[in-house]
């Protein structure tokens, strides 16, 4: 299955992902988005270009219309009304989801999440999950932070440090508990690296799926 399809299998209906190498979305910037990466090395500003020109794809996919997306203030891009959008690049891959609901990705080479990181990304306490294929513990509770935070700066527009959000887990699934509220998704390993999707909420994590599903109708 291809990284874009992993995507929209983690996060559900309602979403559009586009995506794949870098080297293939490497497209010229719109206008309004050039001048943030004017003296960042090639390496960047092809990364940057391929993540806007996927989102666009992303955006077209779910029947709205491209835009120019530059950088806010603090970071993220500009999605334009009605849409919420995440962009992510690692490994010489890009990937971009769009919804009209909040929504959070990342994607990790696995091998460059260290060990000497554990300080910065595990609550106090925090045990870390078993690995998944080349990704170890670490590498997992990174990624599933990375997207959980993703998602709820969509609604906050605060930044959540890693070591603010404590995991629970089931299998690929994940629930992440923070002072802004919860947020769940789930991962796959894709050749070497670790993918995770998560949105606002509990509804992506299994338990909190049985307990809806066992409600009195």
């Amino acid at each position: 299955m291809s990284l874009p399809a992993l995507a929209r299998d983690l996060l559900g209906p309602g979403v559009a992902v586009a995506g794949g190498a870098v080297a293939d979305w490497d497209l010229p910037p719109w206008p309004g988005e050039t001048e943030a990466v004017a003296r960042a090395v090639p390496r960047r500003r092809a990364e940057f270009a391929a993540g806007r020109a996927a989102a666009r794809a992303a955006l077209i996919a779910l029947g709205l219309a491209p835009v120019a997306l530059p950088p806010r203030p603090d970071g993220p891009p500009l999605w334009p009304p009605g849409a919420h959008g995440s962009i992510t690049h690692a490994g010489g891959v890009v990937l971009a989801a769009v919804s009209r609901e909040a929504l959070g990705l990342d994607v990790e080479v696995a091998a460059d999440v260290r060990g000497d990181l554990a300080r910065v990304v595990l609550a106090p306490g925090e045990r870390e999950p078993p690995a998944l294929d080349a990704a170890s513990g670490l590498a997992r509770a990174f990624s599933a932070k990375e997207a959980a935070g993703k998602a709820l700066f969509a609604l906050t527009a605060r930044r959540l440090a890693l070591r603010e959000m404590r995991l629970s887990w089931d299998g690929d699934a994940f629930l992440a508990l923070t002072p802004d509220g919860a947020a769940s998704g789930g991962q796959a390993a894709w050749e070497g690296m670790i993918l995770s999707a998560a949105r606002p909420g509990d509804r992506l994590f299994p338990p909190a799926r049985l307990a809806a599903r066992a409600l009195p109708a």
